[in-house]
């Protein structure tokens, strides 16, 4: 059910002559209305606050780890009220029950608020006209707002700010009528984001810029191996360094406090910890690979018919943000004052407020800027720590993770292998149509056979979960398990069109139903100028395509074997439906980001363990693409009428199948595994 504005959603917050026009947006979640004042009934999205100064304020509730949404959900605002862009100021939330779920990710940021913000935006804008109608003496019908004016056929004139004042003195109206697409002037367009002045200029304060009076810097050191425990460390060592002020033992590890960051972590490698690695020391990616072997199962019966099979692995991956962890907290007074760059910042919240036995209202949790999320700052691992170690020392504290830190002690995007068979009929295509997919995770019970969410169109497609329980943690990880299952899934049905000895491309069309889905893939196929995968001299063509998250995608790339530089991607074509584009730029950087990821964990990326421990500790051991590795971009946005989808997740899943295909179609090895970053002999 798509979300609905009732009265009761759109809520004046008050009037006043400095405060103009107020109004609250809910999104509601249920058919039935919910009395106000009840618990949580409603996920309020944004506020908007227009100033007698004719200045919009939106604030944003949801945070923003990159993909542009303060941009987003402000732009639909603007579109609605019919204000100038240049007059929009956009302000974060800070957590709060009242606005619901605040948690950002799958990407339902924009596809869950662009029918309530819409209608918030309207609703402002009609009583910004009926005040406007009533002060000229004139009927409503007969005004028109341009870039937060109101404008009667006569003289008239006012601004915004100048009815804010007596609009907020009017009923909220219902069933406001919505702009027709074809009459929008801000949504769909290139625009910058609200936050890339401040980006550029560093002034823009993430995480990491925090800085509260009385502050100490925090490092923790903590255990290896997943399990284990610090069997032994140097307290005294540590208190000697300049600048250390405490050290203290907490859930996590050891804990460092100091003057600044440099102290803290010389206090920490003058601990000399010795590590007690605890149950898992035997265990390692060679024997957690060997686990997800053996829970496959038998294919069993197959009808008659070319049968194709083949399998498929997938390494752990670290987020590895370019902001590490961090969280700064402060405690006093029976408050708990929290800075946080996190997806999920009400979570943060209610998970303080329990350990300090603390009303929710009590503790304030500020949402900074985030330097990437990819899923793992859904994780409150973080924020619980820095609240543990500031309520044990006293005094305001900043939890700073280093890029090891932040690599060894993850929520790793889960390690897996993907076993497949097929059977193709007299045309080629396949009638039946198997996937087992296992997860080096926690146990996922009696694996069983259910339907295949596929975009193909196959007679029976059935996927089988199940999973081995391993010691790892895990978590969401861009695409969630479509980072795993959509290097498999695209790479075996290439697998079926060579088999059938049709063009990778065709071959796909042929099972394709869906029309949008189509029409991306036909249109990427002009775009690119397809005459199949052209395998000449090392080089070769790959496809891949994705339905998800609202959005339909398609991709080929152009890659190159050089015997010195191995396999290197030259270009990317890509074409997306996502709907109506709320920021075609935005969009854009969704499918470079998408895809960069896509062709990094393809050739370069793996989290391996050994010993019950992570191995990798930074970007040098855990590589990703550099700026000089990326290839060209052609990227096309179909004009589309219908609600916008997400755009975060959908560009990654088909990328590293799209870069196995043209290797394939470039040296003649199909390469099952991840990263693939050797070519057999």
């Amino acid at each position: 059910m798509n979300p609905e504005l009732s009265r009761r959603s759109v809520i004046k917050v008050g009037v006043a002559a400095t405060a103009g026009l107020i109004l609250g947006c809910r999104i509601r979640e249920s058919a039935a209305a919910t009395p106000q004042g009840s618990a949580d009934p409603f996920a309020p999205n944004a506020w908007l606050r227009i100033a007698p100064s004719g200045e919009v304020f939106i604030t944003v509730a949801k945070p923003d780890i990159g993909t542009g949404v303060r941009t987003s959900l402000a732009m639909i605002v603007a579109e609605e009220l019919g204000v100038a862009w240049e007059s929009v100021k956009v302000e974060q939330a800070v957590a709060d029950a009242k606005y619901g779920s605040m948690m950002i990710g799958g990407s339902t940021s924009v596809r869950s608020s662009w029918r309530p913000l819409r209608e918030a935006g309207a609703a402002a804008r009609a009583m910004l006209i009926e005040a406007a109608a009533k002060k000229w003496g004139v009927e409503p019908g007969s005004c028109r707002v341009e870039n937060g004016v109101v404008l009667n056929h006569g003289p008239e004139k006012a601004t915004f700010g100048e009815l804010a004042t007596e609009a907020a003195r009017l009923p909220v109206p219902t069933g406001v009528a919505l702009k027709d697409p074809k009459d929008f002037t801000i949504i769909g367009k290139r625009l910058p984001r609200v936050d890339n002045r401040d980006v550029v200029t560093g002034t823009a304060k993430f995480g990491m810029d925090v800085r509260i009076p009385g502050m100490l810097m925090a490092v923790v050191a903590r255990p290896e191996a997943f399990g284990g425990s610090i069997a032994s460390f140097d307290e005294a060592a540590a208190r000697k360094v300049p600048g250390v002020r405490d050290v203290i033992k907490v859930s996590t590890g050891i804990a460092v406090l100091a003057d600044h960051t440099w102290a803290a972590l010389a206090g920490r490698e003058a601990l000399a910890v010795k590590q007690d690695p605890g149950p898992n020391a035997s265990v390692d990616s060679e024997s957690i690979h060997k686990q997800l072997g053996e829970a496959f199962q038998p294919f069993g019966d197959a009808p008659e018919g070319k049968v194709v099979e083949a399998e498929y692995a997938v390494p752990y991956l670290s987020h590895a943000p370019m902001e590490p962890m961090n969280c700064t907290v402060s405690i006093a007074d029976g408050k708990c004052t929290i800075y946080a760059p996190s997806q999920a910042p009400d979570a943060i919240q209610r998970s303080a407020a329990q350990r300090l036995s603390l009303d929710r209202s009590a503790v304030t949790v500020h949402t900074t800027l985030v330097g990437g999320g990819f899923g793992r700052r859904f994780q409150m691992d973080f924020a619980n720590e820095a609240v543990e170690i500031a309520q044990a020392a006293g005094k305001p504290v900043q939890v700073v993770w280093s890029r090891d830190d932040d690599m060894k002690h993850d929520f790793y995007r889960p390690a897996s292998r993907n076993r497949f068979r097929a059977v193709l009929g007299s045309d080629g295509k396949p009638v039946l149509w198997q996937h087992q997919f296992m997860q080096a995770q926690a146990g996922r019970g009696t694996p069983n056979w259910g339907r295949e969410e596929i975009p193909y169109q196959i007679p029976t497609a059935q996927r089988m979960t199940g999973g081995a329980r391993t010691p790892i943690p895990t978590g969401a990880w861009r695409s969630v398990s479509h980072s795993n299952t959509g290097f498999a899934i695209e790479s075996f049905v290439d697998e079926l069109a060579y088999a059938a000895g049709a063009d990778p491309l065709e071959y796909r069309k042929s099972l394709i139903a869906d029309a949008r889905l189509m029409a991306t893939l036909e249109r990427v196929a002009k775009l690119a100028d397809w005459k199949g995968p052209k395998p000449a001299k090392g080089k070769g063509r790959g496809v891949g395509c994705f339905a998800g998250y609202g959005s339909y995608f398609s991709m080929i790339v152009d890659v190159t074997h050089d015997p010195d530089l191995g396999i290197v991607v030259n270009h990317v074509y890509a074409v997306v439906d996502c709907g109506i584009a709320i920021n075609s730029s935005g969009v854009e950087a969704q499918v470079i980001g998408g895809v960069n990821d896509g062709i990094a964990t393809a050739l370069k990326s793996a989290i391996t363990i050994k010993g019950g421990a992570v191995e990798q500790s930074s970007y040098f051991d855990f590589e990703w693409l550099r700026m000089n590795e990326a290839p060209k971009f052609t990227i096309e946005i179909l004009p589309s009428q219908e609600a916008p989808g997400g755009m975060g997740e959908v560009a990654y899943p088909p990328a590293p199948a799209a870069v196995a295909n043209a290797i394939y179609a470039a040296t003649g090895h199909r390469l099952r595994t991840l990263p693939m970053n050797e070519l057999p002999e």
